[in-house]
Order: C-alpha cells, then structure tokens, then sequence
C-alpha cells in the first residue's frame, strides 16, 4: 500500500476519497493522481443537502493549478447522486477550484461496474 497523504494533502481530500494510483512521466516530469470515492461515502445533494449514496459515476480529467512549480493532473471517477427532490447532480469536487477540467466522458457506468484497480482512463 502506498502512502499518497502528501497528494493528498496538497488538492484537500477528504476522507471521502482515495487516491487508486500515481503515475510519473519520466520525460515530462508531469504526474497523475488517479482518484475515485470510497465505496459506502454518501455526498451531499448541492440544492438541499440531503446525503446520498452515488448512483453511477462519470470519469473527468484536470490540470492541478498548485504552488509546487510541478504540473500534475487528477483523473478521477466523480460520483453522481440522485436526490428524490432535486434530482440528478454530480457530487461536489474538493479540487476543483484549483484545477482546469481538461475532459470529461460523457459515458457514465453505475458505481459497482467500476474497478478499484489503479485506472488508466485516459
């Protein structure tokens, strides 16, 4: 088991995430984060706050903006949720007011038919 907490710490996951994965590109220097939830986390409907259980996942890519002089990207698989009053929503994304979303794939697969091996998604 590898200790990704520096990551971690850097992009403020909560423990309802974890990183599966980091990949370095020797010749660019460029990192990768491959994140998913943890399975059993509920999330937050944004409209009434009600927790919900993830229904299925969409998967999304982002450049990290950081401090460290050190360009990485988040590859993650982003929780949707269903919320009986306000409907469907993406669950709220810790990094995202610090990165660029670079892609997002419009397939989304339920939340069981998704592997917790390290992904290689793009």
């Amino acid at each position: 088991m590898h200790d990704y907490s520096f990551y971690s710490a850097i992009i403020g996951l909560s423990s309802k995430w974890r990183i599966l994965n980091v990949t370095v590109d020797e010749l660019s220097g460029e990192i990768e984060l491959h994140i998913r939830s943890r399975k059993g986390s509920r999330f937050s409907c944004a409209t009434c706050g009600a927790l919900k259980l993830p229904s299925r996942v969409s998967k999304a890519r982002w450049l990290h903006e950081n401090q460290l002089n050190i360009r990485f990207f988040i590859s993650a698989l982003i929780p949707i949720i269903i919320c009986e009053h306000c409907g469907e929503m993406k669950a709220d994304i810790p990094w995202e007011q610090s990165a660029v979303l670079c892609e997002e794939d419009g397939h989304v697969a339920t939340h069981n038919e998704v592997k917790t091996e390290p992904l290689q998604i793009f």
